[in-house]
Parts: structure tokens; sequence; C-alpha cells
């Protein structure tokens, strides 16, 4: 009894002896090491590939060029959970993911380095620093064994380049290209230039000068980088007047354009004859009961639509009188 119960009391403890997770560090590799970490992580792609191929005869015709950057592609691609079931395929897998971060671990500090420099613009370090990371991976993937450079050296321009595709997508209301990108930030340094020689802002004729582009360009290139405002900004910091109050209603003013043109309208046909009044509200739809044609105002009084065109002369006739004895505007009977 005593020896079942030790089994199974034994059986249901975790195990000791479980792997821990590998914990990569940020030291820097020496030139020795890195390359030594390069041709591993090499060999191990070129292996990767290999197997799968051959354990996966469907995957023959997606067989990409032996370069660093499609076999890459193709193990992001088709090396899935199903295929890293295989063991061979498996454990040079897990070889390949640590070499790849282990170089990744070694460059980190040069990423984070890389993306201080964006950091005038509006994406917040977090945000860079990812996409710096983003595009170090990139350049491990792409870099060549065969290169006489050092990763560092060849990994700076992936960075620098993903940091300006992130900063132009988000930093800026309308997406921008890197090119312009790199415009602003020439118009940037010609501003300063301008500024601390000549001791005053520089107008936009004397960048366009300087940068050799059109005045049209810069002025769209700075209208599509400007900052948003909000309604809700207070003009004054002593005050609460927000910006909302000083922008114009226009709906208010036409509301208030029409209902003041409508009065005028109903003083000005009070001179008019009941049959005068009945004709023009049919035939401009006055009360908003809609416009009607002569054809249908004739059936409605009896009489012929050359009558009621006769009666809608004179009636107008009346109206242009009266405003023009009263001293209003002419442009006041204009839908008539």
């Amino acid at each position: 009894m005593k020896t079942q119960r030790r089994k199974r009391v034994s059986t249901t403890e975790p195990s000791s002896t479980t792997v821990p997770p590998t914990i990569f560090s940020s030291d820097l590799l020496t030139p020795e090491e890195e390359r030594e970490l390069l041709n591993t992580f090499w060999e191990c792609k070129t292996e990767l590939v290999r197997l799968m191929i051959r354990h996966y005869p469907k995957l023959r015709s997606h067989r990409p060029p032996l370069e660093p950057w499609p076999m890459a592609q193709f193990i992001r691609e088709y090396c899935d959970e199903n295929v890293r079931k295989t063991p061979a395929i498996r454990r040079v897998y897990d070889r390949y993911i640590h070499c790849k971060h282990r170089l990744a671990s070694a460059n980190i500090r040069l990423a984070a380095h890389v993306a201080k420099r964006f950091r005038h613009h509006a994406l917040g370090y977090a945000d860079l620093l990812q996409e710096a990371v983003c595009g170090l991976m990139q350049a491990i993937d792409r870099f060549d064994v065969s290169h006489g450079t050092r990763l560092a050296t060849y990994a700076t321009w992936w960075i620098r380049q993903t940091l300006q595709i992130a900063v132009a997508r988000q930093s800026h209301l309308v997406s921008l290209s890197p090119h312009h990108l790199q415009e602003l930030g020439l118009l940037q340094q010609e501003s300063e230039a301008l500024a601390h020689g000549g001791k005053h802002l520089p107008s936009p004729q004397e960048l366009a000068s300087r940068t050799g582009s059109s005045l049209e360009h810069l002025t769209h290139l700075q209208t599509a980088t400007r900052a948003p405002v909000s309604l809700n900004a207070v003009l004054d910091d002593d005050s609460d007047f927000k910006l909302t109050e000083a922008m114009p209603d226009n709906e208010s003013a036409t509301l208030r354009q029409n209902a003041e043109r409508i009065e005028s309208l109903s003083y000005l046909m009070e001179n008019l004859r009941p049959r005068e009044r009945k004709v023009l509200d049919l035939r401009f739809g006055l009360t908003g009961n809609g416009t009607h044609s002569l054809r249908q105002i004739g059936h409605l009084l009896r009489i012929s639509k050359e009558r009621v065109r006769q009666i809608q002369n004179r009636a107008l006739e009346k109206l242009r009188a009266s405003a023009e004895r009263v001293g209003w505007e002419a442009n006041l009977l204009l839908g008539m």
C-alpha cells in the first residue's frame, strides 16, 4: 500500500528536469565570434531548407535560390508547426532560431542607438525601438556571409530605412514617403542654418532656392506636415475662449438669412390680392407645400394656363415695386 501511494504521488509531481528557457545576453560579440555565429546561422539555414524539401517533396516547386533573403522568406512561409513536427527539422530549426536571436540580442544596442535619432518625430520611443528591432531582424535575414563587412555596418542601413518608413507613415496625418521625409530633414537643416547665420527666420523663397525645390512643392510639403489643431483648444492660456467659439457658424447664418427672407416676403405679399398670393404660393412653394406647374395651378383654380402666367407676372411686378419703395435689395426675389 505504501509503495503504491509513493508511486502515485511521484507521478503527479512536476518533473525537475525541465529545460529552462534560454536567456539571450546583450553582450557584444567579437569579430571572430560574430563570424563564427554567422557561419553557423548560414549552415542552419541551408540545412533547414534542404531538410524541408527532402521530407516534403511538394515544396520542391518553391525551392528558393541559394541567397539569404529568399531562403529566409521560404522558411518563414513554409516552416509552420506541422512541418516542425519532424524531429530532424525541429532540431535544425531550434538552432536556426537560437543563432538568429543571439545575433539580434548582440546588436540590440545598435538598434536602440539608431532609434534615438528619430525621437524628434511624433512616434514614441517604444514604437521607434520596436521598428528598429524589426529592421535589425530583416538585416540578419538578408546578410550574406561572403560580405567583408561587419553585421552592424550592414544592419545600420536597414534599421534606418525601417524607421524612416515608420515615421513617414505614422508621424503625419498625410502618409509620406521616405524621400519626402528626407526632404523635410533637409528643409529643417537649411532653416536652422539660415536662422543662426542671418539671425532671422528664412522665407519660403529662401528655403526653395537653398534646397533646389520649387516654391509650390515646398508649400505642399509644409502643408501636409502641419500639426493638427484641436477645435477645443484654447486661444489663450489665461482664458477659456476656445477655437470653436471664434469660428463662424455658417449654418446658423444661412438659417437666419432664410428666416429674414421669408418674413420680408410675407410683409410684401400683404399688398397682393388673395388670388395672386395663392398663385405665387402654389408656383414657388412659399408655404412648404411644394412647387406646381402652370398647368397644375390652372387645373386647381379652374382657369387657363395662360391666365395663371398673367397673374404670376403681375404679382411679381407688384412685389418688385413694393421692394423698391421700401428700399430692400433686389436679391430678395431671386428665387422667383
